[in-house]
């Protein structure tokens, strides 16, 4: 009987150890070939609606300026030329982040009579440098855990140069001048992202830089916003409405500019 029973039971056993031993390997083939993307980008797109608070020089030539955007189109000889956008690229907690803004402004002379035709300033603003997630989902994760629930807030800091570009021009009936002038200065900044509800989160960038580099006396920016996640044609996105804030002090032989740029902010962000 013991005999009959053992020669039923080798073969059974053997067998189950065949099929645990098949499952265990698949199973951990199955874990190696998930591998997490450690790369997430975004990239976003955003009108800027600011009032003008500065002073702007050519050569001996100044103008001064305090006027909202509404007020701006009638101060205006030509329609405003603007363009923003944002760029970031992240490897784990390791980040890199561009950020282009431009305006081109003509304002009119403060007397319409006058031999004056008014000044034009031009102004190129380039952010570019790295950044670090210090706590926080790592930005391909939040990416892929686009649809969860909230996750607990995030926190960056960045650090890198701002290259400005300054263009002024003052016209008159008989004469002009113009200077202009490229500066570079470095800045340092921090983000804060916070979820409020699974589709509703906030967020709020502020950065300071300058220093005296390169005649940049002083120059930073803030921005607050609240964010909608949302999804376009399949791809994770963020409908975006705050405030933004930009300053500017730069203080060169032939060119002097001292402006102040506020007013709301509307975005659109991708994200792969």
């Amino acid at each position: 009987m013991k005999t009959r029973c053992s020669s039923y039971f080798k073969p059974l056993a053997l067998t189950a150890a065949l099929i645990m031993t098949s499952s265990v390997h698949g199973a951990e083939t199955t874990d190696k070939s998930i591998v997490k993307n450690p790369w997430a980008f975004d990239l976003t797109v955003y009108a800027w609606l600011p009032s003008v608070d500065g002073d702007f020089s050519a050569g001996r030539f100044n103008k001064s300026k305090d006027i909202n955007f509404i007020k701006i189109m009638d101060h205006q000889r030509n329609f405003p030329m603007a363009f923003n956008g944002h760029f970031d690229a992240y490897y784990e907690r390791l980040g890199f982040y561009l950020d282009g803004t431009y305006f081109g402004l003509d304002f009119k002379p403060a007397l319409e009579k006058g031999e004056s035709k008014g000044v034009s300033t031009r102004m190129g603003i380039m952010d570019y440098g790295v950044s670090y997630r210090v706590f926080g989902a790592a930005a391909s994760e939040r990416v892929s855990n686009w649809d969860a629930k909230t996750s607990a807030p995030i926190f960056d800091i960045y650090t890198g140069g701002r290259t400005i570009w300054l263009g002024n021009k003052a016209e008159f009936a008989h004469v002009s001048a113009s200077s202009d002038a490229s500066v570079t200065a470095p800045v340092i900044g921090g983000r804060v992202t916070v979820d409020i509800t699974p589709t509703w989160y906030v967020s709020a960038d502020g950065s300071v830089g300058g220093f005296g580099v390169d005649n940049v006396s002083l120059t930073t920016t803030a921005l607050g916003k609240v964010c909608y996640r949302a999804s376009l044609f399949g791809i994770p996105a963020s409908v975006e409405a705050g405030y933004k804030a930009l300053s500017v002090k730069v203080n060169k032989p032939i060119l002097t500019t001292d402006v102040m740029m506020h007013g709301p902010y509307i975005g659109l962000t991708g994200y792969w």
